[in-house]
Protein backbone atom coordinates (compact mmCIF):
# COMPACT_ATOMS: atom_id res chain seq x y z
CA UNK A 1 0.00 0.00 0.00
CA UNK A 2 2.79 2.39 1.02
CA UNK A 3 4.93 1.72 -2.02
CA UNK A 4 1.70 2.20 -4.59
CA UNK A 5 1.11 5.78 -2.72
CA UNK A 6 4.45 6.65 -3.43
CA UNK A 7 5.18 5.59 -6.56
CA UNK A 8 1.58 8.29 -7.58
CA UNK A 9 1.99 11.83 -8.01
CA UNK A 10 2.19 14.42 -5.55
CA UNK A 11 -1.30 15.72 -5.09
CA UNK A 12 -2.80 11.88 -5.70
CA UNK A 13 -0.51 10.58 -3.21
CA UNK A 14 -0.89 13.04 -0.64
CA UNK A 15 -5.26 12.91 -0.76
CA UNK A 16 -5.23 9.64 -0.48
CA UNK A 17 -2.45 9.71 2.72
CA UNK A 18 -5.47 12.22 4.12
CA UNK A 19 -8.32 10.46 3.21
CA UNK A 20 -7.19 7.27 4.72
CA UNK A 21 -5.73 9.29 7.84
CA UNK A 22 -9.42 10.50 8.31
CA UNK A 23 -10.92 7.00 8.05
CA UNK A 24 -9.21 5.08 10.14
CA UNK A 25 -8.58 8.51 12.71
CA UNK A 26 -12.70 9.30 12.50
CA UNK A 27 -13.49 5.30 12.92
CA UNK A 28 -11.17 4.80 16.03
CA UNK A 29 -13.26 7.72 17.40
CA UNK A 30 -16.70 6.38 16.84
CA UNK A 31 -16.08 3.20 18.11
CA UNK A 32 -13.61 4.51 21.29
CA UNK A 33 -16.95 6.84 22.08
CA UNK A 34 -19.39 4.14 21.86
CA UNK A 35 -16.99 1.76 24.47
CA UNK A 36 -16.71 5.15 26.42
CA UNK A 37 -20.26 5.71 26.66
CA UNK A 38 -21.00 2.51 27.71
CA UNK A 39 -18.97 2.09 30.32
CA UNK A 40 -18.46 5.07 32.10
CA UNK A 41 -20.28 6.57 35.46
CA UNK A 42 -19.52 9.90 34.88
CA UNK A 43 -17.82 12.63 32.93
CA UNK A 44 -14.25 11.62 31.41
CA UNK A 45 -13.72 14.51 29.96
CA UNK A 46 -11.57 15.99 32.62
CA UNK A 47 -9.31 12.96 33.09
CA UNK A 48 -8.89 11.97 29.74
CA UNK A 49 -8.05 15.99 29.44
CA UNK A 50 -4.47 15.78 30.94
CA UNK A 51 -3.91 12.42 28.55
CA UNK A 52 -4.75 13.84 25.23
CA UNK A 53 -2.44 17.16 25.78
CA UNK A 54 0.01 14.70 26.68
CA UNK A 55 -0.26 12.30 23.82
CA UNK A 56 -0.78 14.63 21.38
CA UNK A 57 2.43 17.12 22.30
CA UNK A 58 4.35 13.65 21.98
CA UNK A 59 3.48 13.49 18.79
CA UNK A 60 3.22 16.57 17.36
CA UNK A 61 6.99 16.57 18.48
CA UNK A 62 7.69 13.56 16.86
CA UNK A 63 6.24 14.63 13.42
CA UNK A 64 8.45 17.65 14.17
CA UNK A 65 11.80 15.58 14.37
CA UNK A 66 10.75 13.14 12.34
CA UNK A 67 10.10 15.47 8.71
CA UNK A 68 13.06 17.89 10.07
CA UNK A 69 15.19 14.42 9.54
CA UNK A 70 13.89 13.51 6.43
CA UNK A 71 14.03 17.03 5.39
CA UNK A 72 17.80 17.18 6.18
CA UNK A 73 18.33 13.93 4.13
CA UNK A 74 16.93 15.44 1.32
CA UNK A 75 19.17 18.20 1.49
CA UNK A 76 22.08 15.89 1.64
CA UNK A 77 20.92 13.92 -1.24
CA UNK A 78 20.54 16.87 -3.33
CA UNK A 79 24.05 18.00 -2.70
CA UNK A 80 25.77 14.43 -3.22
CA UNK A 81 23.95 14.92 -6.70
CA UNK A 82 25.31 18.31 -7.44
CA UNK A 83 28.58 16.88 -6.63
CA UNK A 84 28.58 13.79 -8.75
CA UNK A 85 27.76 16.55 -11.31
CA UNK A 86 30.75 18.47 -11.18
CA UNK A 87 33.16 15.37 -10.74
CA UNK A 88 32.14 14.01 -14.03
CA UNK A 89 31.97 18.07 -15.56
CA UNK A 90 35.82 18.17 -13.98
CA UNK A 91 36.44 14.55 -15.91
CA UNK A 92 35.05 15.90 -18.97
CA UNK A 93 37.48 19.25 -19.41
CA UNK A 94 40.56 17.35 -18.18
CA UNK A 95 40.32 14.75 -21.08
CA UNK A 96 40.06 17.70 -23.31
CA UNK A 97 43.12 19.45 -21.48
CA UNK A 98 44.90 16.02 -21.59
CA UNK A 99 44.53 15.06 -24.95
CA UNK A 100 41.63 16.99 -26.65
CA UNK A 101 42.01 14.23 -29.79
CA UNK A 102 43.24 11.16 -28.41
CA UNK A 103 40.80 11.63 -25.13
CA UNK A 104 37.77 11.76 -28.02
CA UNK A 105 36.43 8.22 -27.42
CA UNK A 106 36.63 8.95 -23.58
CA UNK A 107 34.81 12.30 -23.79
CA UNK A 108 31.98 10.28 -25.66
CA UNK A 109 31.88 7.74 -23.23
CA UNK A 110 31.17 10.29 -20.16
CA UNK A 111 28.28 11.99 -22.05
CA UNK A 112 26.89 8.39 -22.27
CA UNK A 113 27.19 7.47 -18.86
CA UNK A 114 25.88 11.06 -17.51
CA UNK A 115 22.91 10.00 -19.90
CA UNK A 116 22.65 6.49 -19.05
CA UNK A 117 22.42 8.19 -15.03
CA UNK A 118 19.24 10.05 -16.21
CA UNK A 119 17.92 7.13 -18.44
CA UNK A 120 19.17 3.55 -16.55
CA UNK A 121 20.17 4.83 -13.44
CA UNK A 122 17.20 6.65 -12.39
CA UNK A 123 14.37 4.26 -12.70
CA UNK A 124 16.48 1.47 -11.04
CA UNK A 125 16.76 3.47 -7.82
CA UNK A 126 13.15 3.96 -7.67
CA UNK A 127 13.43 -0.18 -7.23
CA UNK A 128 16.19 0.50 -4.70
CA UNK A 129 19.26 -1.02 -7.45
CA UNK A 130 21.28 1.21 -10.20
CA UNK A 131 21.06 0.80 -14.00
CA UNK A 132 23.04 -2.00 -15.91
CA UNK A 133 23.98 -0.21 -18.74
CA UNK A 134 25.68 2.78 -16.37
CA UNK A 135 27.83 0.02 -14.67
CA UNK A 136 29.04 -0.81 -17.62
CA UNK A 137 29.95 2.20 -19.06
CA UNK A 138 31.66 3.26 -15.19
CA UNK A 139 33.58 0.27 -15.63
CA UNK A 140 34.49 1.32 -19.21
CA UNK A 141 35.37 4.94 -18.32
CA UNK A 142 37.56 3.71 -15.15
CA UNK A 143 39.26 1.06 -17.25
CA UNK A 144 40.28 3.61 -19.93
CA UNK A 145 41.17 6.36 -17.84
CA UNK A 146 43.18 3.86 -15.99
CA UNK A 147 45.26 3.01 -19.42
CA UNK A 148 46.06 6.74 -20.41
CA UNK A 149 49.79 7.33 -20.56
CA UNK A 150 51.36 10.90 -19.08
CA UNK A 151 54.54 12.32 -21.46
CA UNK A 152 54.84 15.27 -19.43
CA UNK A 153 54.46 16.20 -15.98
CA UNK A 154 51.42 18.55 -16.47
CA UNK A 155 49.35 15.31 -18.27
CA UNK A 156 50.79 13.64 -14.90
CA UNK A 157 48.72 15.87 -12.32
CA UNK A 158 45.95 15.94 -15.08
CA UNK A 159 45.53 12.00 -14.68
CA UNK A 160 45.81 12.00 -11.14
CA UNK A 161 43.44 14.18 -10.79
CA UNK A 162 40.96 12.47 -13.72
CA UNK A 163 41.71 9.57 -11.41
CA UNK A 164 40.62 11.39 -8.25
CA UNK A 165 37.26 12.09 -9.86
CA UNK A 166 36.78 8.78 -10.95
CA UNK A 167 36.64 7.63 -7.48
CA UNK A 168 34.40 10.66 -6.42
CA UNK A 169 31.98 9.75 -9.35
CA UNK A 170 32.28 5.48 -7.75
CA UNK A 171 31.57 6.84 -4.09
CA UNK A 172 28.63 9.11 -5.16
CA UNK A 173 26.78 6.78 -7.27
CA UNK A 174 26.87 4.22 -4.51
CA UNK A 175 25.84 7.23 -2.23
CA UNK A 176 22.74 7.26 -4.17
CA UNK A 177 22.02 3.85 -4.20
CA UNK A 178 22.56 3.99 -0.23
CA UNK A 179 19.87 6.55 -0.18
CA UNK A 180 17.75 4.77 -2.45
CA UNK A 181 17.55 1.41 0.12
CA UNK A 182 16.69 4.07 3.32
CA UNK A 183 14.30 3.72 5.48
CA UNK A 184 11.87 6.24 7.02
CA UNK A 185 12.74 7.07 10.59
CA UNK A 186 12.50 4.18 12.81
CA UNK A 187 9.95 5.82 15.58
CA UNK A 188 7.56 6.56 12.86
CA UNK A 189 5.69 3.44 14.41
CA UNK A 190 5.37 5.25 17.47
CA UNK A 191 4.07 8.28 16.16
CA UNK A 192 1.11 6.18 13.86
CA UNK A 193 0.31 4.57 17.86
CA UNK A 194 0.51 8.05 19.35
CA UNK A 195 -2.43 9.17 16.88
CA UNK A 196 -4.53 6.55 17.38
CA UNK A 197 -4.25 6.97 20.95
CA UNK A 198 -5.17 10.58 20.46
CA UNK A 199 -8.01 9.41 18.44
CA UNK A 200 -9.70 7.26 21.33
CA UNK A 201 -9.21 10.11 23.89
CA UNK A 202 -11.75 12.16 21.54
CA UNK A 203 -13.98 8.96 22.40
CA UNK A 204 -15.01 10.74 25.68
CA UNK A 205 -16.52 13.33 23.84
CA UNK A 206 -19.92 13.20 22.53
CA UNK A 207 -19.58 13.18 18.54
CA UNK A 208 -21.02 16.63 17.24
CA UNK A 209 -20.84 18.29 13.87
CA UNK A 210 -18.53 21.12 14.52
CA UNK A 211 -16.67 18.60 17.03
CA UNK A 212 -16.24 15.91 13.75
CA UNK A 213 -15.42 18.58 11.14
CA UNK A 214 -12.63 19.59 13.73
CA UNK A 215 -11.16 16.07 14.03
CA UNK A 216 -11.52 15.91 10.35
CA UNK A 217 -9.06 18.75 10.00
CA UNK A 218 -6.64 17.36 12.56
CA UNK A 219 -6.57 13.95 10.27
CA UNK A 220 -5.98 15.16 7.46
CA UNK A 221 -3.50 17.49 8.68
CA UNK A 222 -1.57 14.31 9.92
CA UNK A 223 -2.35 12.24 7.05
CA UNK A 224 -0.49 14.96 4.72
CA UNK A 225 2.21 15.21 7.21
CA UNK A 226 2.79 11.41 7.52
CA UNK A 227 2.80 11.34 3.20
CA UNK A 228 5.51 13.81 3.00
CA UNK A 229 7.79 11.93 5.63
CA UNK A 230 7.31 8.58 3.42
CA UNK A 231 7.84 10.19 1.18
CA UNK A 232 10.86 12.46 1.53
CA UNK A 233 12.32 9.29 3.07
CA UNK A 234 12.61 7.88 -0.49
CA UNK A 235 14.43 10.23 -2.76
CA UNK A 236 14.42 8.46 -5.80
CA UNK A 237 10.51 7.55 -6.09
CA UNK A 238 7.39 9.48 -5.39
CA UNK A 239 6.33 13.36 -6.41
CA UNK A 240 8.74 14.78 -3.72
CA UNK A 241 11.53 12.78 -5.21
CA UNK A 242 15.04 14.05 -6.32
CA UNK A 243 14.74 14.43 -10.20
CA UNK A 244 17.93 13.76 -12.70
CA UNK A 245 17.51 17.66 -14.34
CA UNK A 246 21.06 17.87 -13.20
CA UNK A 247 22.64 15.67 -15.29
CA UNK A 248 20.21 15.64 -18.39
CA UNK A 249 21.36 19.54 -18.24
CA UNK A 250 24.95 18.53 -17.99
CA UNK A 251 24.94 15.83 -20.82
CA UNK A 252 23.63 18.48 -23.00
CA UNK A 253 26.55 21.00 -22.05
CA UNK A 254 29.29 18.35 -22.19
CA UNK A 255 27.52 17.85 -25.72
CA UNK A 256 27.91 21.38 -26.87
CA UNK A 257 31.57 21.07 -25.77
CA UNK A 258 32.44 18.40 -27.90
CA UNK A 259 34.67 19.14 -30.72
Amino acid sequence: MVDFILSLPLVAGGIISMVLATVVGLTVYFVFHKFIDRYKHGDLRDSTSSLFRVIGMLVSLMLSLAFAEVAIDMRMVENSVGREAIAISDMFHDLQRFDIEGTRGLQVLLIEYTQAVVDDDWPALARDELGQRAEELRITIETEVLALQPISSDQEVILSRLIADVDVVSDYRLIRLDNALSEPPIYLFSIYVGFLITMACFGAYRPQIPLVVLVSLYTLFVGLVLYLILSLSDPYQGGTGVDPSTFEHLADVLRSRLT
